[in-house]
């Protein structure tokens, strides 16, 4: 897709859309890439060329889970009515199942391992050859939800944070504390972006609010009780590794089960509820 965008102009298109340091790196870590792993941005060099230089580095897979056609993709959704850009993605976007992660480790509540669950997931992406594209998004907050749902479009949602035994997923504040969030509200913000083929959530006490959601996701995937670290991460691996390959996710569900095994937890702690079925 790298000669697709050269010849449609698209650096000289980013350039102008995103022609400083701010908003192209604001722009870039949006899509998952820390702008620690960037080519500076400073006069003299153009918009155009630096952008030029970030998609060579993104054709090559230098950033795990991110492709072109999502960069595309994320551009276009942001200026729906830039003909350029929506001729782009009707040529080139990516076809693969796509995966929303929220990520939410408030400040405030016991320290999570989620960098090692977002690399699980985007290596998963990596090897996936195209069959399933990741955009990660850490630090969630409630502002957050809509804007990602409506510029990604997912297909699995996948919740990595604290979730509470009264049916409560907790993401952040501006100041990084935490802010509850109702599972049934967040299955009305979902709705608006159904069907989708799976919702995750991969933290505590969220089974028993599982069915809640199964009118916008046709299977969802929650914990009865506490979820570690260990075993979330391991439940990821196995799942996403899985999905990859085959695409299928009532098979990621007993690959992320049987990982979880593997690793010496119960594989009874993670559940999927499918529409009309239960399966442990």
């Amino acid at each position: 897709m790298w000669e697709q965008m050269r010849d449609a102009h698209a650096f000289e298109i980013l350039g102008e859309l995103f022609p400083d340091v701010l908003s192209s790196h604001a722009f870039l870590e949006d899509l998952g890439i820390r702008p620690s792993l960037l080519p500076p941005f400073a006069p003299p060099l153009p918009a155009a060329s630096w952008w030029r230089a970030v998609c060579r580095t993104v054709a090559q897979g230098r950033f795990a889970g991110v492709s072109l056609a999502d960069l595309v993709d994320r551009a276009a959704a942001l200026y729906p009515g830039h003909t350029e850009l929506g001729a782009l993605v009707g040529r080139g976007a990516s076809t693969g199942l796509r995966v929303l992660c929220l990520l939410s480790a408030p400040l405030d509540e016991a320290r999570l391992r989620l960098g090692a669950e977002q690399r699980v997931i985007s290596e998963a992406a990596a090897r996936s050859e195209g069959r399933m594209t990741v955009a990660v998004h850490p630090a969630a907050r409630v502002p957050d939800i809509l804007p990602r749902l409506q510029e990604f479009g997912p297909r699995i949602v996948h919740f990595a944070g604290h979730g509470t035994d009264d049916g409560r997923l907790l993401f952040e504040d501006e100041a990084g504390t935490s802010v509850a969030v109702p599972v049934r509200a967040l299955a009305d913000a979902l709705a608006l972006h159904a069907p989708l083929d799976c919702v995750v959530l991969n933290s505590c006490w969220t089974a028993a609010h599982a069915e809640d959601l199964l009118d916008c996701a046709a299977i969802v995937v929650g914990t009865d009780g506490e979820l570690g670290d260990a075993a979330a991460i391991a439940f990821a691996e196995g799942f996403y590794g899985s999905l990859a390959h085959s695409g299928a996710v009532d098979r990621a569900c007993a690959a992320g089960r049987a990982a979880l095994g593997l690793h010496g937890h119960g594989p009874d702690e993670v559940h999927h509820v499918s529409r009309g079925i239960r399966a442990a």
